[in-house]
Formats: C-alpha cells, structure tokens, sequence
C-alpha cells in the first residue's frame, strides 16, 4: 500500500481526503506540522508527501533528505509552487505535481468581497455595531459603476473576476505577460503595468510569485497610483513590499488595503495566535490601521474547491504511481 504524508493539515481537509481516498485506498497520516529542516525526517517510511503554501521544499538539504527517504512524488495541494525546488527535486528524480486549477471562481469571489468590503468599510461597520456605535462618520465608501479596475494577471481566477465585475460595468484593464484573446470578449482590455498604476480606482494581484515580480508593488510604484486607490491582493504575499504598504499609508498615498496574503505568514497564518504576541513588527503594524483589512489566507476556502483539491491531488498522486500521463506534473 502506497503511503502519504500530510504536512500542515487543517481539519477542514481531512474530511474531505479520506473521503476521495475511498476510491484510492491511500494510507495516508496527517500532521499539523510544516516541512522543514527539522520535519523532513518525519517522511521516512512514506512513498509520498503532500505540502502546501507554506512548507518548505526548497532548501537543498531538505531535498536531499527526501530523495534519501526514498520520497517519490511531491504533491502540492495548491496552484502556486515557488515554494519548491523544482529543479534539484526533478534531478533528483522527485516528481512534483500542483492542483492547477481548483475553483477559480472560489477566489474571484472572495476578492470581490474584499473589494466591497474594504470600500463601503464594512469591516469597520461591523465593529462599531458590535461597540454599539452606529454613527456613519468616516464610513463613506463610492458607487463601483463606471470606476477603473486594473487586474494584474489574467489566469482562470483573473478571467473569472473579470466576468463577475463585468456585472457592475467597470472599466476593466488588465496586464499579463501572456495575453488571453478572451478576455475581451468579457469586457476588459489590456494594457501596461504603468496605465494599471496611473488610472485604475482598484488594484487586484491574480498572477503567480516568481523572483521577477517580487515586491512589484512598491513604493516607486505606489507613488504612481492615484492617491485613493485600493489595493487588494489575494493571490501571493511576496508580490508586495509591506514596508511600502506602511510608508504610503502614513503619507495617505492609497485610500485601503485588504490582504489575504503576506509576506512572511508562514508563522502567523493558519493557527490560532489568540492570546500570543506576533513578533513580527510590519505586521503588527499594518493590522493596527482602519484602513487595512487582513484575512488569513482564506480565499480559496469553499466546499467546491476543498472537493476538487482532495480529487485533484489523489489522482494526480494515483497517476504517477501508475506511470499514467499527469497534467499536473511540473518540470523544470
């Protein structure tokens, strides 16, 4: 019987794992701890692992030990996958496969909320109710209609949020290094990083994290924005400089923030800190403003895509092992 190791699991998954495992008959052990140096040793005696956001498979003497414990296949129960060493994992003949496709549609919706939210303050709404403060000061938010959307990746979550917001008749814009005819019939045109930045109202990430976009949002060019643009990122943390983020807050250079990402959450994210103090300063700083709404990494999180990860990510396990065609398989 083939063996899978789970590393950061989250109760919410394994529901829905063992029940697709039924068809596959995996053994499969769960673990709420990341992959690291320090937990890689936990892989021994198992065929195959399966990691997500933030493991850690990129470090060579991780690698190293992988390939040492006779580890077969990496499987990675997400799209994004810089958190892998593709290539030394490749040469040393460790597959690695992504879930490439999920539900896009889970995270265009979210991103939408986010959008709304962060502009008609909602999340500041819901706390003065809570306070019992049902003044209307400072809550004042504006129509979406005929407003500028840039998107920054047009991927299948970009297509499908530019379908949705198709409804509000914005004026969509969008940037990708690889242009999709498509989306022009959906109602958005293309155009380049600076236009994004010069007229767009909005500002929403959707493309994946490489070291040739890290830190593109920036304050160089945040300073290029319209001074009351939002910015809404839910696609990966490293794409923006959350220094950057602090300084044009401070010199009111954007209006609002709302984040499903960050840049270093991988200890802060997907546990409970109640009670904790979270040592990391840029952060606790950026949930100490109004105008900063932060979520833990949730887009994603429906029962639509939690069934299609779970069927996605055993298949594409079962193919391999099978040395069937896998479409998920990445290489170098």
């Amino acid at each position: 019987m083939n063996k899978i190791l789970f590393y950061s699991t989250q109760k919410y998954e394994i529901k829905y794992f063992n029940k697709i495992n039924k068809k596959f008959n995996f053994y499969i052990k769960y673990t709420k701890k990341q992959l690291n140096k320090k937990t890689v040793k936990l892989s021994k005696g198992y065929n195959y692992i399966c990691i997500f956001v933030n493991d850690n498979a990129k470090n060579k003497e991780i690698i190293y030990k992988l390939k040492k414990y006779n580890i077969k296949i990496i499987a990675l129960r997400c799209t994004g996958f810089n958190n892998v060493n593709i290539k030394l994992a490749n040469k040393n003949k460790i597959k690695v496969i992504n879930v490439k496709s999920y539900s896009p549609r889970s995270i265009a919706e979210y991103t939408l909320s986010l959008i709304l939210n962060l502009n008609r303050k909602i999340h500041i709404a819901y706390q003065n109710s809570k306070n019992q403060n049902f003044k209307l000061n400072n809550l004042i938010g504006f129509n979406m209609y005929k407003k500028t959307i840039g998107i920054i990746g047009t991927g299948k979550i970009g297509q499908e949020l530019i379908k949705i917001l198709k409804g509000f008749k914005m004026k969509i814009i969008a940037f990708d290094i690889i242009k999709y005819p498509i989306i022009e019939k959906y109602g958005a045109k293309y155009t380049s990083l600076n236009k994004i930045y010069k007229y767009s109202d909005i500002i929403t990430l959707h493309c994946p994290y490489n070291k040739n976009n890290h830190h593109m949002i920036n304050y160089d060019n945040i300073k290029k924005m319209k001074k009351n643009v939002l910015i809404i990122n839910t696609s990966r943390g490293e794409l923006i400089d959350s220094k950057s983020l602090i300084k044009a807050i401070k010199n009111k250079k954007i209006k609002g923030i709302a984040i499903d990402v960050y840049e270093n959450e991988k200890n802060i994210f997907f546990k409970n800190n109640t009670n904790k103090i979270i040592k990391d300063n840029i952060f606790n700083i950026l949930m100490s403003y109004y105008n900063v709404l932060i979520t833990g990494h949730q887009a994603f999180l429906t029962k639509e895509a939690l069934i299609n990860i779970s069927k996605t990510t055993l298949n594409n396990i079962n193919k391999i092992s099978l040395n069937k065609i896998c479409k998920d398989l990445i290489t170098n």
